[in-house]
């Protein structure tokens, strides 16, 4: 099977994307001329669920098929070995569109890229940044936000932010933090805030969950208070086993952005328990059929996950809190 394989997570954060990117276009048409779409970490055209083998449509050629209208400026970001086999598949498959792919590291090429749109920085635009892990620079994020600081919206965001990964590479168990891992932490926040965060959670004033909420809170409250959004949206992923890997948080001047976005959530947030029930009954099929057995339940299940009920809404926009833990206040 050609591409990378991932969890049901990973296309229900594409299947937001698509959604919202239908939406951001759609309330531009016959408004605007020109509309940009900037992929900071493009990934591969072709990837597949790790358990169904199903193909998934890669965010790149999400943003290429969105069409009524359609996005007229798209820049893509990859490494340097993956562009071009990135650019070679999605010009096979769009040969009509106008769009880069642009291979080196996203942070160094953002700045420039955005020099070159700066004639249509009256256009509106969306950036999609969604890193494996701590790669993508705060810097990036400023530039990105400064691109349209002078218009009445700046460019929306999308961020994965993988605060459990902080429990990694920030240890509590005596070890010392590499000094390459405090670089990255500095560098995603720009700031060195987040080792008061961590102070506390060594001398165990805070549980590890609360650590995890800080560190969110204080990328959150920075993209608030430092680069000048007036929303942040965080929306909490789970595997399988319920164990939190990430939040995506989308930043936002634009009251219809915010009220979609959290539209856009409250299904998220409905639908996932139902995608982490139906993939564990998925691996326990696989499983039971690789070692030839049959469960008891047959093709039912215990429930593992309540089902949302008519009505209900399992998101609200709750604004960041000002940080416990900083220098000023130590």
């Amino acid at each position: 099977m050609a591409g990378r394989t991932w969890g049901y997570w990973t296309s229900g954060k594409l299947d937001i994307l698509r959604r919202y990117l239908d939406a951001f276009t759609t309330t531009t048409k016959n408004k605007v001329s020109e509309r940009i779409y900037i992929d900071a970490f493009a990934g591969q055209a072709e990837n597949r669920d790790r358990l169904t083998g199903e193909a998934i449509e890669g965010s790149a050629r999400i943003a290429l098929s969105i069409d009524d209208p359609p996005f007229t400026r798209l820049h893509f970001f990859e490494t340097v070995e993956r562009a071009p086999k990135l650019e070679a598949v999605l010009r096979s498959q769009f040969p009509s569109r106008q769009f880069e792919v642009h291979g080196g590291d996203c942070n160094e090429l953002i700045p420039n890229v955005l020099g070159t749109l700066r004639d249509v920085s009256w256009a509106p635009t969306f950036a999609f940044v969604d890193p494996n892990g701590m790669e993508a620079a705060w810097s990036t994020l400023t530039a990105l936000a400064d691109f349209r600081r002078h218009r009445k919206t700046k460019i929306e965001l999308w961020l994965l932010f993988a605060s459990p990964m902080f429990t990694r590479v920030l240890r509590v168990d005596g070890s010392e933090v590499r000094p390459e891992d405090a670089e990255a932490v500095d560098r995603m926040y720009g700031t060195g805030d987040w080792r008061y965060i961590y102070e506390a959670r060594l001398a165990s004033e805070i549980e590890p969950s609360e650590a995890r909420d800080e560190y969110l809170n204080l990328m959150r409250w920075r993209l608030e208070n430092d680069l000048g959004y007036k929303w942040t949206h965080p929306l909490e992923v789970r595997n399988e086993q319920g164990s939190p890997i990430y939040h995506m948080v989308f930043a936002t001047d634009h009251e219809v952005g915010t009220t979609i976005m959290s539209d856009l959530y409250a299904r998220a947030a409905a639908e996932f328990p139902a995608m982490r029930k139906d993939a564990r009954r998925l691996r326990r099929r696989l499983d039971e059929k690789a070692h030839g057995v049959r469960s008891l339940f047959g093709d039912e299940e215990p429930v593992l996950d309540a089902p949302a009920k008519p009505g209900e809404r399992f998101y609200e926009h709750e604004p960041p809190w000002r940080p416990r833990f900083l220098a000023s206040e130590e």
